[in-house]
């Protein structure tokens, strides 16, 4: 079941106008982006009052902009939320802030609910250090040798040093392979870590094998393996969740381990 987020006044008044059906109230503490202003006195003074007699109400909440690099504000944020609720006419069931980071806190974020995020796709929140779940796997499509002073990809950019395999993947940056990854990603292929060469291009990846003797078909991993995912989001100079979120539609999605 879904239960709509409610952070603003007219949303409020529409939605029990309409029937007092199950709700959650956001309270923007310091995130400044969606939510009734904790320190708004006139404001919270209103929505103690429409809330007082709303049988649906049955969450309030918050959102942390920093715990993954700022408990203290978290921390901030979390009092602030709990100073708003000692205002509203009753404690609701539920009550909740917590997301990857805060929910490996202990008890000190402790609520009714906790909402975890990246972790969840295993991306590091903090210890402990969770399971792979994602792989973003290729398969190897082409393999050419290249002798010193030969170039690969668009701009031709990076140049043999020495007779090499070149090994191209079919993933590109429509795909989900970030265009920052040219000439400093690596990607794992058969148990071996292997560095990306050349630009990324939008269908196609290329990755310097050495000597190695690779079998069309093989299947590397681009992240979720000996790369984490981690590792290629800090590479990239990005964050895990726009990795994850710029997997492109043509990428095949299979569902294992039954967990």
């Amino acid at each position: 079941e879904f239960r709509p987020v409610i952070g603003d006044l007219d949303q409020l008044r529409g939605w029990l106008a309409a029937g007092d059906r199950p709700f959650h109230v956001e309270l923007d503490t310091g995130m400044g982006r969606l939510g009734f202003s904790w320190d708004d006195r006139d404001l919270i003074g209103e929505v103690s009052r429409l809330l007082d007699k709303a049988t649906g109400w049955e969450g309030l909440f918050t959102h942390f902009h920093s715990a993954d690099t700022d408990l203290d504000s978290a921390g901030m944020q979390w009092d602030r939320m709990q100073s708003v609720s000692g205002a509203l006419p009753r404690r609701p069931a539920l009550v909740h802030a917590a997301n990857s980071v805060a929910a490996l806190q202990g008890r000190r974020f402790a609520g009714d609910l906790v909402r975890p995020g990246i972790f969840l796709y295993g991306g590091a929140a903090g210890a402990p250090i969770p399971e792979v779940v994602v792989q973003f796997r290729a398969p190897v499509v082409a393999t050419r040798r290249v002798a010193p002073g030969d170039s690969v990809s668009y701009g031709g950019i990076w140049r043999a040093k020495s007779p090499s395999t070149i090994v191209t993947l079919a993933a590109g940056y429509a795909d989900g392979v970030p265009r920052a990854l040219s000439g400093v990603g690596k990607v794992e292929l058969e148990g071996v870590v292997y560095p990306i060469v050349g630009r990324v291009t939008m269908d196609f990846t290329m990755i310097d094998v050495g000597n190695a003797n690779v079998p069309i078909g093989s299947v590397a991993t681009v992240f979720g393996g000996a790369v984490s995912l981690d590792d290629q989001a800090s590479t990239a100079g990005t964050i895990s969740y726009e990795l994850l979120t710029g997997l492109g539609h043509r990428v095949a999605r299979r569902y294992s381990g039954g967990r």
